[in-house]
């Protein structure tokens, strides 16, 4: 059974309609690409903190003098 975890690392997180709209097109791209029989692909969304993503932490560094 395929699963497909998906951390996402944002300032807002991802709405309900949009995680529907990616499990959407994963089911699609699973089924053909793959053969993913209907049913069978799991997907589980994962948020994560905008400060614990390498792009949160260096965009509230402070400037380093040059």
């Amino acid at each position: 059974m395929p699963i497909l975890e998906v951390i996402q690392a944002a300032k807002e997180p991802a709405t309900t309609e949009q995680k529907r709209a990616f499990a959407r097109s994963a089911l699609e791209i699973f089924r053909d690409v793959l053969g993913t029989p209907e049913g069978r692909l799991r997907v589980f969304f994962y948020p994560l903190e905008w400060e614990d993503s390498l792009a949160g932490l260096l965009e509230s560094e402070p400037e380093e003098d040059s």
